[in-house]
């Protein structure tokens, strides 16, 4: 019987929402292009059967679906395409929705001056998947584009034809439509400002098209759909008079024929809205019939509504955030202001994958259950070779494994302890393992002989060498030493088979101590003896254990809060109760009682688990809140008053470092504004940016140069997913926190990221570079106080999140 089953009603509780099947793949037009050419891309996104996602143009609720690039400088890309949505509706909920699979279309220009490569591209799809609840979702793509001198060599013929035909004709070429157009009847927008979006349609002689009210069910009414932003206010539109005539069988229809307008005003509401060029998509949706009877399945076209914002409020410091036409693009290299300083070559990544992996053996995170694999080659030393060999490389095999999940994990930017289910697990399993080195029970591994009691207190495992090893590293990477720390964020920028084999590397880094000692069993003699100090250092180690079962309780209440800490512990109670049931079981003992004594601790476990995390704390609702409470919950408000902000930050005593919350763009506004800004990206689940904060941020020193120079402290808390803090991570090489970045004042452009590891000698000399803040006051800026918003979901305009 294995001690872990006393785990099955915790993973039986952690029963996830099913989320969907959601893949990407890219294809492009040309197998090469040359500098200076152009080629399409095709973004194929498949979603599963049942499920939908949204379109880019919400109506009363969702989140667009939003596409994002990095690829080298030089390579441009073009306006998203998207085919044109469904309507779908939920009592009274209107939504625009793409379901199965479905193509994006948009375009690379190759610059002139770039030199003949091949040139690596990754596209990231976040989406909101839903069905009966809503789940997000994440898929990536990557291909690679040769540009080479000559002509293009196209490639993918029929998919990108597929794509072609699939997406959304422009109005101008719009079927039964054509020559229609969408225009504003004012290009530039100052504050509380109004213009009319208007839609000129040309319906073809002979045929019509139905009004927004055909008269009939059994008929499609036009619509007329504008991508809403925040800050810019959609008023109710006027639409001509339709023709009314009465048709057999149908009764009454309205219908429009000929040339006519239909329009929508527009007007900037909000003072802070970013000034500069915004770019709306516009949706026709209609049904063409003849005016003899005969009518076609409805249709669709798109146009953009081009205009410009004149407010006080300084322009994004990226276009392609605002609205979603354009994709968000970052330079995978040769960024000086977003891209990470430095670089090094592949083989160098290699060794320093394989150095921090070494490191990982001395972290306090993994030092423990190392040193009971070491306690293993101890009583092994007698035994014979070749198993001794085989246990080593069955728990190389298990350091492996957990780096390749680790690896791939990281390429979807994903990080296992932003997940409370994941920190809980591990704490369990580290309790556990603390209450067998104190002898509370045993654990009997599968594998291990049982011939006799000496036996079974020699013999390790297959499944326990290997459960070591996976266990070992899973506490090992939470620490991210520095050296791993780069090669992970090297990888995290890399195509995915050259990520995995940098992550291999580290792995083999990690086991390679062990693989010596396997292969090399002699060295063992080196060791001390077997003997009582076994006991002794057994109970140490499980102290240890319990020191980094607290500190996981505090990732866990990072993650969740006080309460959620308080149950962890009360369910860790019960789950040390049932352990004390099966450590009484005797060898004496009948299978009856054993089976009854096992069933009795399943049990005690499983009531702990409900009256933890379901009668006590609700654990479900904590993990995955529901998405209907969540689309119909308001925006999110302003982050807030820059003046407050700094204001707030000068009648600081300075006594611990103030740091005020991080939104999207706010370090960059900042900035602009006049003063110095620096940014740490940090987690409760990260040592290293611990350490760093011990060592090198709250101290009198480092505090003291920052209130000297007026530096404005934010503080990016990445405990928990946040698709702006990663995407802001990713544009500077990073693929997890520790992050630390300093803004100079009125620059944002030359923002300067700072080692992983900091000492209070390369914090200080960056803000010295900085310089001092140089005032920002509304008056100096020529507006009012500047705010910055905190969207749902970076890159478009919206804030629900949606629920159909």
């Amino acid at each position: 019987m294995n001690i872990l089953v006393l785990l099955v009603p915790l993973l039986l509780a952690f029963d996830a929402p099913p989320g969907p099947k959601f893949v990407a793949t890219l294809h492009a037009a040309h197998a090469s292009v040359p500098p200076g050419g152009q080629t399409e891309l095709a973004v194929e996104i498949e979603v599963e059967k049942d499920w939908h996602v949204y379109d880019p143009i919400i109506l009363d609720t969702g989140a667009p679906t939003a596409i994002s690039f990095e690829a080298p400088r030089g390579l441009a890309f073009g306006p998203l395409r998207f085919p044109i949505p469904t309507h779908g509706e939920q009592e009274d909920i209107h939504y625009l929705a793409h379901e199965g699979k479905f193509f994006v279309l948009t375009t690379i220009d190759v610059a002139a001056d770039l030199p003949p490569g091949d040139y690596p591209i990754r596209a990231t799809i976040i989406a909101f998947a839903c069905k009966e609840l809503c789940v997000p979702v994440e898929a990536q793509a990557a291909l690679t584009l040769s540009v080479r001198p000559g002509a293009a060599q196209p490639a993918n013929e029929a998919v990108l034809k597929a794509a072609r035909d699939a997406v959304a004709p422009d109005l101008a070429d719009a079927p039964y439509l054509k020559g229609s157009s969408v225009s504003i009847t004012r290009s530039t927008l100052g504050l509380d400002d109004e213009a009319e979006i208007v839609l000129t349609y040309r319906v073809e002689a002979g045929h019509h098209i139905q009004d927004r009210n055909p008269g009939n069910a059994d008929l499609v009414g036009s619509r007329l759909y504008i991508e809403k932003i925040d800050g810019l206010k959609l008023g109710d539109q006027t639409w001509p008079a339709a023709k009314v005539k009465q048709v057999p069988i149908l009764g009454r229809v309205r219908e429009l024929s000929g040339t006519g307008e239909i329009r929508g005003p527009i007007r900037l509401i909000d003072p802070d809205f970013a000034s500069g060029p915004v770019a709306l998509r516009v949706l026709f949706t209609y049904q063409v019939c003849t005016d003899a009877g005969t009518c076609y399945p409805p249709t669709g076209a798109v146009g953009v509504v081009r205009l410009e914002a004149k407010t006080s409020a300084p322009p994004p410091a990226d276009p392609a955030t605002r609205g979603t036409l354009m994709p968000v693009v970052t330079t995978s290299s040769g960024s000086p202001a977003r891209a990470a300083r430095g670089g090094h070559s592949l083989p160098v990544i290699f060794l320093l994958g394989f150095a921090g992996g070494l490191l990982l053996n001395v972290m306090p995170c993994v030092f423990p259950v190392v040193s009971l694999k070491i306690l293993g080659f101890v009583k092994q030393a007698g035994e014979d070779r070749a198993r001794i060999l085989r246990l080593g490389l069955v728990f190389s095999l298990g350091v492996l494994t957990w780096f390749w999940v680790f690896g791939y994990l990281t390429t979807i930017g994903q990080v296992p302890l932003q997940h409370p289910l994941v920190a809980i697990g591990l704490t369990c399993v580290l309790v556990i393992f603390a209450l067998n080195l104190f002898g509370v029970f045993e654990i009997v591994l599968p594998g291990a002989a049982t011939d006799t009691l000496g036996q079974a207190a020699t013999r390790e495992g297959y499944a326990g060498a290997f459960f070591n090893g996976f266990l070992a590293t899973l506490l090992g990477t939470a620490c991210t030493a520095p050296f791993f720390a780069t090669a992970a964020a090297f990888a995290a920028t890399q195509p995915r088979a050259v990520a995995l084999a940098i992550f291999t590397a580290a792995g083999l880094g990690m086991s390679s101590p062990y693989l010596v000692l396997s292969a090399f069993p002699g060295w063992l003699r080196l060791m001390p003896r077997p003997g009582p100090w076994m006991v002794t250092f057994k109970q140490v180690m499980g102290f240890i254990l319990l020191g980094t079962s607290v500190w996981l309780l505090a990732i866990v209440g990072g993650l969740l809060n006080v309460e959620g800490v308080i149950w962890t512990v009360g369910f860790l109670c019960f789950v040390g109760f049932a352990l004390w049931l099966v450590g009484r079981i005797g060898f004496n003992w009948s299978t009856v009682a054993r089976v009854q004594t096992w069933a009795a601790a399943v049990v005690v476990a499983a009531v702990g688990y409900w009256f933890s995390f379901v009668y006590m704390f609700d654990l479900r609702a904590a993990v995955w809140p529901n998405t209907s409470a969540q689309a119909a919950a308001p925006a999110p408000a302003p982050v807030g008053d820059i003046d407050a902000l700094v204001a707030a930050v000068n009648a600081s005593d300075w006594s611990k470092i103030p740091w005020q919350p991080y939104a999207p763009g706010l370090a960059d506004a900042l900035s602009q504004r006049g003063y110095s800004v620096y940014v740490d990206y940090t987690a409760t689940w990260c040592v290293t940016c611990q350490a760093n904060k011990a060592s090198s941020l709250e101290i009198a020193s480092t505090r003291a140069k920052m209130r000297e120079l007026g530096v404005i402290p934010i503080k990016a808390d990445y405990t928990r997913p946040n698709e702006a803090m990663k995407r802001d991570l990713l544009a500077f090489g990073h693929n997890s926190v520790p992050l630390n970045l300093v803004y100079p004042a009125g620059n944002p452009a030359a923002v300067e990221p700072l080692p992983i590891l900091l000492t209070p000698e390369t914090v200080q000399s960056a803000l010295a570079r900085a310089g001092a803040s140089r005032g920002g006051s509304p008056a100096a800026d020529g507006g009012g106080a500047a705010r910055v918003a905190g969207p749902a979901l970076e890159g478009s305009g919206t804030s629900a999140t949606g629920t159909p």
